[in-house]
């Protein structure tokens, strides 16, 4: 299938690949040599051929069998059948960890982002709330440690430590040593985007996290070995600080979000099993039709659907789809004169109580 991005906003869609804004992976971390040391571990990455480095997109864990914690806005709105999930890799081009399918997705009902008062029309620098999303895999994988979810939330001063490979990743996984701070305090640092109910942050001088370190564990070290006690979810694109500058970060609570976490019957998230279709003439006064995919499990609740016009910047050539003005959000597009010379495209997105889900169809 087709790799895409989808610009935040209801801004331009471009086709192509997925692609994240240049990062370091824990930056001030130091490589995890021991594959003993994260056996947990999760990578969720796109599909393709290319080295595993350059589909990674972010991290998880697994805390059962069958099911991969993560962040919601990993998943949010994406496409399941573009994802794949890799357990238990290290340095990723040598040690990629086994790949398991994914059954469906499930975000926290709650997860919202919580813009940047320094930026707020980029979402991309936003924070967010309830940022807790779970993979339920299609089928277990025995002979690999889970990383259980703690019940209490580390107190301010705890040790802690992070994992990530970063965007572009870093080929050995990474993991910095950080202390849980106190939620008024990061709040202060954080320009007032600390949602406590369910953020937990976390601080050291010369550590930070960095983009694409998104959904990987934040984990204690007690008297009964290794807990779950956060996802990583934001960091220092709040405040316009770069990867590398100190400042702290925000991890999803995951002992307030476990029983989301660890629900022995989650609703996922539509799962689609092809892409939807436009079928019809493209011709001035005749109709096309957004077609939707079957689905695997659950129907969608809701669907609703955006068309979109391609157009050609001038100064570059390149191209890239609008909405088209006035266009119903129906799967029924009549075509006038000015469309039927341009491509179109029909953007589906199918909801249920377990998340939301983005398909598009290929460009016509």
């Amino acid at each position: 299938m087709r790799t895409l991005t989808l610009a935040a906003c209801g801004a331009a869609l471009v086709i192509g690949s997925l692609t994240a804004v240049p990062a370091f992976a824990v930056s001030g971390g130091r490589p995890v040599t021991n594959p003993a040391t994260a056996p947990w571990l999760a990578t969720i990455a796109r599909t393709g051929s290319e080295p595993l480095p350059q589909r990674e997109l972010c991290g998880g864990v697994l805390i059962a069998p069958d099911r991969i914690a993560t962040a919601s806005h990993c998943l949010d709105h994406g496409d399941p059948t573009l994802l794949e999930v890799h357990i238990g890799g290290g340095t990723l081009s040598t040690d990629p960890g086994r790949i398991v399918p994914i059954k469906g997705f499930a975000t926290n009902p709650g997860f919202r982002l919580i813009p940047s008062p320094d930026n707020p029309r980029n979402l991309d620098d936003a924070a967010a709330a309830d940022d807790a999303a779970i993979i339920v895999l299609a089928h277990p994988v025995w002979g690999v440690p889970v990383l259980p979810v703690a019940k209490h939330s580390p107190a301010p001063g705890t040790p802690v430590a992070a994992f990530g490979h970063g965007l572009p990743a870093i080929d050995a996984l990474q993991e910095g040593r950080l202390t849980v701070i106190d939620d008024a305090g990061c709040d202060r640092q954080m320009a007032g985007t600390v949602d406590a109910a369910s953020v937990v942050c976390a601080q050291h001088t010369g550590t930070t996290i960095c983009s694409g370190d998104s959904g990987g564990p934040l984990v204690e070290y007690t008297g009964e070995g290794a807990e779950l006690v956060g996802l990583t979810s934001f960091s220092g694109e709040v405040t316009n600080k770069q990867c590398g500058q100190d400042t702290p970060a925000g991890f999803a609570d995951a002992t307030a979000l476990r029983a989301f976490l660890v629900q022995p019957h989650p609703v996922l998230a539509p799962m689609p099993t092809a892409e939807p279709t436009i079928t019809g003439t493209k011709a001035a006064g005749a109709t096309v039709t957004c077609q939707p995919p079957k689905w695997a499990g659950h129907a969608p609740d809701s669907t609703t659907y955006t068309w979109d016009e391609s157009t050609v910047d001038p100064s570059n050539g390149f191209e890239f789809y609008l909405p088209i003005d006035g266009a119903p959000q129906t799967p029924a597009l009549a075509v006038t004169e000015d469309l039927a010379s341009h491509k179109l495209l029909c953007v589906l997105d199918a909801s249920t109580a377990g998340g939301t889900v983005e398909l598009l169809t290929d460009p016509d």
